[in-house]
């Protein structure tokens, strides 16, 4: 298909700092990342706002953003904490419901100190050749 033609069918990845394991995955028009706080003595709120910065700047280097979100799963180490993830979440996400992706919230047991992680699926603009 003329226009659709992919520069590289690779997957791009990007580290973690963490052996074994890469924050984002891009393949063709879609990106898979995962995001969480490594400041683990902060409190819920401060958890929170560092895992969704972190978010926004491993879907920035791969191409995407926030308004390019398709499927988001959150988990949280204390699902009590449910309400007021929503809030802070709303506040992030934004007003824009074309923009909202479908999200899942459970509680799982997480590493010591960590409240929350995210995981998410966004599209990506056509990354073909200029």
């Amino acid at each position: 298909m003329a226009g659709s033609q992919l520069t590289s069918m690779n997957a791009e990845r990007w580290g973690s700092g963490t052996i074994g394991r890469n924050n984002t995955v891009a393949y063709g028009g879609t990106v898979w990342t995962v995001a969480n706080a490594r400041s683990l003595e902060a409190d819920f709120d401060g958890q929170v706002a560092e895992t969704f910065a972190h978010l926004d700047s491993f879907l920035q280097q791969a191409g995407s953003s926030r308004e390019q979100l398709l499927s988001v799963q959150v988990i949280l180490a204390d699902i009590r904490t449910r309400d007021r993830f929503n809030v802070l979440w709303c506040k992030w996400v934004g007003d824009n419901q074309a923009h909202w992706p479908q999200r899942a919230v459970f509680g799982a047991a997480l590493a010591s100190g960590l409240l929350l992680e995210v995981t998410a699926v966004a599209a990506r603009p056509y990354h073909g050749a200029a």
